[in-house]
């Protein structure tokens, strides 16, 4: 697993910005001790998983009691994740073992919206597969073919589907960049964070191997997931009760979930763990110009 220092991975999402949505009007933050602080003004929460309820298979401190301090006050929750890896019975069980009591139908990945993607794309059989095993949606990846160290494999399938980055190597993304240069194909993104906090430091995810082959050739990745529109549009279908400035999207990096819980018309708190544990959060707004409503060290 490839990783990243803080610097190295805060100037990879500089350099995406201008794939990413537009930036909302800056705002002032508040700062607050915790989500419970502000409970009584939003009707739902949306909780990002990595950096904000678990590093890895550990959940971060204070956040098992903190979701159950919203649960007692009766509100609403989903976890929206970029996960690349699981579907949402699968999250949910692995949440259970980190000490959360989530449902199945409270958990929302950017990967759900690929089985809609690939009813745009040639037969699964077709397309290839990078995942670390096993993959999810196993009946629709089930039938895609693996990618790994056979260049022969990147030029005879007709797009990609890119849904976790584990096992990938530099050789592995030439392979790739080699093979799309030849022929450009779609390229569907299950996760696009450019990195994920882990306690050695920052793990690079499928965004950031995505981003550097726009960069590179004239490829245009689809991503699935946040920051990027269709996700957000897909939780407001699921909730089209509640106004939108009574959401309250959490999460711990700028240029996802508070760049596109505001894109979306949310409110947003940056968690001061995660991706920016150690860092001056206000001064890291301040510099790519992405502001979120608050400010909180925890959930």
């Amino acid at each position: 697993m490839p990783f990243l220092s803080f610097a190295e991975a805060w100037r990879a999402y500089r350099r995406a910005e201008i794939r990413l949505p537009a930036k909302p009007p800056a705002a002032t933050p508040r700062r607050i001790a915790d989500a419970a602080v502000i409970a009584d003004r939003f009707d739902l929460f949306v909780l990002d998983a990595w950096g904000v309820l678990n590093i890895a298979d550990l959940p971060v401190a204070g956040a098992p009691a903190a979701v159950a301090r919203l649960r007692a006050l009766g509100k609403p929750l989903v976890v929206l994740s970029n996960d690349g890896t699981r579907e949402p019975e699968a999250a949910a069980a692995r949440h259970r073992r980190r000490g959360f009591d989530f449902a199945p139908d409270e958990i929302l990945p950017g990967i759900a919206l690929l089985p809609g993607l690939l009813a745009y794309l040639p037969a699964p059989e077709t397309i290839g597969l990078i995942a670390d095993p096993p993959p999810p949606y196993d009946e629709l990846t089930g039938a895609m073919q693996p990618l790994a160290d056979d260049p022969l494999a990147y030029d005879a399938v007709s797009a990609f589907v890119f849904l976790s980055s584990d096992g990938w190597s530099e050789a592995r993304q030439e392979l790739l960049a080699t093979s799309l240069r030849r022929r450009p194909r779609p390229l569907i993104i299950g996760n696009p964070d450019i990195v994920s906090p882990e306690p050695e430091g920052m793990a690079a995810e499928p965004g950031l191997f995505a981003h550097r082959l726009a960069e590179a050739i004239a490829v245009h990745p689809v991503f699935c997931g946040k920051p990027f529109a269709p996700i957000y549009e897909r939780l407001r279908a699921r909730y089209p009760e509640i106004a939108p400035e009574r959401v309250l999207c959490v999460g711990d990096t700028l240029h996802t979930d508070i760049l596109g819980g505001r894109a979306a018309g949310f409110r947003t708190l940056l968690i001061e763990d995660g991706f920016c544990r150690g860092q001056d959060a206000t001064a890291l707004a301040a510099e790519c110009g992405i502001w979120p409503d608050f400010i909180a060290p925890r959930l």
